[in-house]
């Protein structure tokens, strides 16, 4: 299994590079935390830390950033004014929108030198790994 740490860096330094080139106005965890609000129905900060993988303080930090860039809006909860509800704003949803794209476009580029049998089994070897991790 030695054999496969050498894979994971190279396979992670590339992809973040894919990742870093689609943000051209956020960082790469600001471009997560944008992907992961659009794939929530207004959830808490606590919810979407969790879902991006931080820890709350460095969370709260990205999200001030964000709201600074008028890229989310941070909206007390009906229920509970204690609790914050977050969602994106018009600009947000473009700049998001924009790095899925960049996104899929460089990934669809690669994607394209391989016949297709490579190409769907990459695309399902993926899944099943993003699955089990």
């Amino acid at each position: 299994m030695e054999e496969i740490v050498p894979i994971f860096y190279s396979l992670s330094k590339k992809l973040r590079k894919i990742h870093k080139s689609s943000c051209k106005d956020v960082s790469v965890i600001q471009s997560s935390i944008l992907y992961e609000l659009s794939l929530l129905d207004q959830p808490s900060m606590q919810t979407l830390a969790e879902a991006v993988g931080m820890d709350i303080t460095t969370f709260s930090r990205q999200i001030n950033t964000l709201e600074k860039k008028d890229l989310i809006e941070r909206n007390p909860s009906a229920k509970d004014r204690r609790i914050y509800r977050l969602s994106l704003s018009l600009k947000g949803e473009e700049i998001a929108l924009t790095i899925n794209k960049s996104i899929a476009e460089s990934m669809s580029a690669v994607l394209n030198t391989m016949n297709e049998f490579e190409r769907e089994t990459v695309i399902r070897s993926m899944l099943v790994l993003s699955n089990k991790l």
